[in-house]
């Protein structure tokens, strides 16, 4: 079922500016609907909306800045500013990023970009630093890596393990439309675990 929004009549008398203020904040996404917040620190910049997240704030600012370093000992830079948006909700993460409940974060190397649920969900599943280090080392990866290499990488750089057994004899198309996208959780981590486990081999 659809709503539709009826204009008002012209000789009423409801202001023009009113109204057409009232039909963008209808128009509003749960994404930009939010009391946005800005912190910042030495070559980051985190956009938040819950007071919650607040709270958690230096230690996320010591992951990223830590992360910094390590990637700059490898020899990969980082942009010299990354955003990181930090959604207070599911509703928020999803209409930002087109992606499913069961990705925690995205990294937009176009747009030096993470953006990432809310902490809470990290914190309870214990992956706040795993998830901030390896969304980094996708903004740092050298072009033109394959999809299934830069994500075991990143895992590697995380100190992520595979959760689930890799999927066997998968030709490297699949893989990568399987990583880009995955139809549930269990096949995403069985394609992770492939992709952390092709990255041990001989360079390909």
């Amino acid at each position: 079922m659809k709503a539709f929004l009826s204009l008002p009549h012209p000789h009423t008398s409801t202001p023009l500016l009113v109204w057409l203020t009232l039909v963008w904040l209808t128009a509003l996404t749960p994404a930009l609907a939010q009391n946005w917040q800005t912190a910042q620190a030495p070559g980051f910049v985190v956009r938040y909306a819950g007071g919650a997240d607040a709270l958690h704030l230096p230690e996320v600012f010591r992951v990223l800045q830590k992360a910094r370093q390590n990637l700059q000992s490898r020899g990969l830079a980082l942009p010299p500013t990354v955003r990181v948006v930090i959604h207070p909700n599911l509703a928020s993460y999803t209409a930002s990023t087109g992606l499913p409940w069961f990705v925690l974060a995205a990294a937009h190397r176009g747009q030096n970009q993470i953006d990432t649920q809310r902490l809470r969900v990290l914190l309870e599943r214990g992956t706040l630093e795993r998830t901030l280090r390896h969304e980094l080392f996708h903004l740092a990866q050298p072009e033109g890596w394959p999809r299934w290499k830069a994500e075991g990488m990143a895992m590697r750089f995380a100190g992520e393990q595979p959760v689930a057994r890799p999927l066997e004899a998968i030709a490297e198309a699949e893989l990568e439309r399987l990583l880009a996208n995955p139809p549930d959780p269990m096949t995403l981590r069985r394609a992770m675990a492939t992709a952390y486990r092709w990255t041990s081999r001989p360079q390909r």
